[in-house]
């Protein structure tokens, strides 16, 4: 169904405050491309190909942008500082339910000089910002997706997360690799495949298993994921752990966060890991290597990086059934065809 027009008008207020926030701050907002010819490798991914055809030369593929990581990194190591971006992102096979699109819009902000856990107070902030600017309670959402946002967030470590709800010790897991990952996922009676990577096998047992028994009704920072999870986040120094975090609202991820790698060797050793894994994928894109000899050449400073799904943040902030309540181009039919917005609401 195609949103309202004063859904819309919420919406866009939403926006304003979120870019009031960050200009506030002193973050330069920046408008990156969505068409590249390569993208960084992310074997969990699937984007959406298409061809440019010039008048005169060769015809080239290009693709659209899962999120803006590629260009803003390039921004920060050259020298831009803390820098935001609302833009559109696409990822291609996205499940037909109320929390994904195949087209979307992402919020995506770096700051220079901060870690991952400082970030929390940052979106912390922005909450209470957006909160004030909506003339909202703590509590958001209606229904099952009521969630209460008062500050702190609740926090809770994966390692936590897993003892408390499938018994496991991630830190035997991870340290065991794929051969203890896969007994635990049997235990659990999930089925496992020999084409299974660790990682795979990772967000079997948290998707099946702990997942779905998160805190809900409370804002959750879910921080620390175990480093087998090929990410660029930076590794906790003689830990399994990665600085990451997400941000759960009534057991939906809202948000994601890294402390930035800065290490152009973890940048190549995740790019050929990655480039592996994308062989099997439904678009098998090249591997943009300019970032990587970028910050081999002017390195990279220390950053923490958070990715934020606007749609499923505003579901939770202005109300509704689904994201598709949120579009303002309408919403994707999966049996074809693009609803368009109702002029006459």
């Amino acid at each position: 169904m195609a949103p309202d027009l004063s859904m819309l008008t919420r919406r866009a207020k939403s926006i304003q405050l979120i870019r009031d926030f960050f200009h506030s701050r002193g973050y330069l907002e920046v408008d990156t491309a969505l068409l590249c010819p390569s993208l960084i490798p992310e074997g969990a991914l699937e984007v959406f190909q298409t061809r440019y055809r010039p008048r005169h030369g060769a015809d080239r593929d290009l693709y659209l942008i899962p999120s803006p990581e590629l260009w803003m990194k390039r921004l920060i190591a050259r020298g831009s500082g803390s820098i935001f971006q609302i833009c559109k992102s696409f990822r291609n096979s996205e499940p037909a339910t109320d929390i994904h699109s195949p087209e979307f819009t992402m919020l995506e902000w770096y700051t220079v000089g901060a870690d991952y856990m400082q970030s929390i107070e940052i979106i912390e902030k922005l909450f209470a910002h957006l909160f004030a600017g909506l003339g909202l309670g703590p509590l958001a959402g209606t229904g099952p997706r009521r969630v209460d946002c008062s500050q702190p967030f609740l926090r809770l470590s994966m390692l936590e997360a897993f003892r408390q709800h499938s018994g496991l010790d991630l830190r035997l897991l991870a340290e065991g690799g794929r051969g203890g990952l896969g007994r635990a996922a049997r235990d659990l009676g999930i089925p496992v495949s020999p084409e299974d990577r660790a990682e795979d096998l990772f967000h079997k047992i948290f998707l099946s298993a702990v997942e779905p028994n998160l805190p809900s009704s409370r804002a959750l920072i879910l921080y620390d994921y175990p480093s087998l999870v090929p990410t660029l986040a930076r590794r906790k120094s003689s830990t399994p752990w990665a600085e990451r975090w997400e941000l759960y609202l009534a057991a939906v991820e809202v948000a994601n966060c890294y402390s930035e790698e800065t290490d152009p060797v973890a940048y190549e050793d995740f790019y050929h890991e990655q480039e592996t894994a994308k062989r099997r994928a439904i678009v098998a894109h090249p591997c943009d290597r300019q970032l990587v000899q970028l910050i081999r050449e002017r390195g990279f400073p220390d950053c923490s990086g958070v990715a934020l799904g606007l749609e499923r943040l505003l579901l939770f902030l202005l109300g509704g059934d689904s994201i598709r309540d949120l579009l303002p181009y309408g919403a994707y039919d999966p049996g074809g065809g693009l609803e368009t917005v109702n002029r006459s609401n």
